[in-house]
């Protein structure tokens, strides 16, 4: 066994599966043509979330409608990319200038074959009878798989293709909605394509951001305690908080607390014995050494300061 390849593809399928658990059904997990367990385990999981992604919509019918998702891409007659629909980037998330002059296999996937893909392409082109199966890259290795035809671009300066690939998607009308007044980049993937259940994991999060925050003078009590409180598993409540702040609820909430004392010392006259029992610090020894290892300086010195 490949020990280190073994641990990138652990690595990927947990990546995947975090993916699933924050709703998002667009995307499958490329196989890598090898009989073993963890092959099992994609393939399962590929599985289960086409399962997941009809059923949940299914449910929630009256919120989410089956669409046509429909990404065009102009290409050159040497098969690189001259331009594309403004939904390939969204879609599968590379940048402009990471795609622009790219050849087509640049963003082809690996499961159905990139020769096979190409060659069905170059022997139907303008054939107009059946679609081409055709699996894209998404830029965090996933695959979008839909069906596409290359029709023929003539003009008076060159010649070149026009590869049309669509596939149905659910759309979520309400998170599409929502996130109409959201700037560009803060959306990380194309939440409109997501389960109803991602409006609700992010009540989840800003429940569990208000119950931290307003415990700033105290420490939190377990998790399990808190996952009680905003009614969730502590499973789930870790790995969202973590997902959506990049830290855990206990260094988050830490980092909080001092942050308040910076600030306290800096524009009070308040003791720093008194701070460190404003914020919830259980001596003041472990108030200067908390303090010291986040800031690089003793209490005292901001004080001096």
């Amino acid at each position: 066994m490949n020990i280190p390849t073994f641990k990138a593809r652990v690595k990927e399928i947990l990546n995947f599966i975090t993916e699933i658990t924050l709703g998002t059904y667009t995307y499958i997990l490329p196989l890598r043509n090898q009989k073993d367990e963890l092959e099992q385990i994609a393939i399962s999981l590929n599985i289960m979330v086409e399962e997941i992604n009809t059923v949940v919509h299914q449910i929630n019918h009256e919120k989410s409608k089956e669409v046509i998702e429909n990404m065009v891409i102009n290409l050159d007659k040497n098969l690189h990319i001259t331009s594309f629909s403004e939904n390939v980037r969204k879609i599968l998330m590379f940048k402009n200038e990471h795609l622009l002059k790219q050849p087509l296999k640049f963003i082809l996937g690996d499961r159905i074959g990139l020769n096979e893909q190409l060659d069905k392409f170059m022997s139907d082109v303008g054939q107009y009878r059946i679609p081409i199966k055709i699996e894209l890259k998404h830029h965090c290795g996933y695959s979008w798989l839909g069906y596409g035809y290359l029709h023929p671009l003539v003009s008076e300066e060159q010649s070149g293709y026009c590869l049309s690939v669509f596939k149905a998607v659910y759309c979520n009308e309400r998170l599409k909605n929502e996130l109409k007044d959201h700037k560009e980049g803060q959306i990380k993937y194309p939440s409109e394509y997501r389960s109803l259940l991602l409006k609700d994991q992010r009540d989840l999060v800003r429940k569990l951001h208000a119950y931290i925050t307003k415990r700033l003078d105290r420490p939190l009590p377990k998790l399990s305690l808190i996952a009680r409180e905003v009614g969730a598993s502590v499973s789930k409540m870790t790995l969202l908080f973590r997902r959506t702040y990049d830290e855990s609820i206990n260094e988050y909430h830490l980092r909080k607390r001092l942050e308040k004392a910076y600030f306290l010392i800096r524009d009070t006259s308040l003791s720093i014995s008194e701070i460190s029992e404003e914020c919830g610090f259980i001596s003041l020894a472990h108030f200067s050494r908390s303090f010291k290892k986040h800031f690089g300086v003793p209490p005292s010195k901001i004080r001096e300061l």
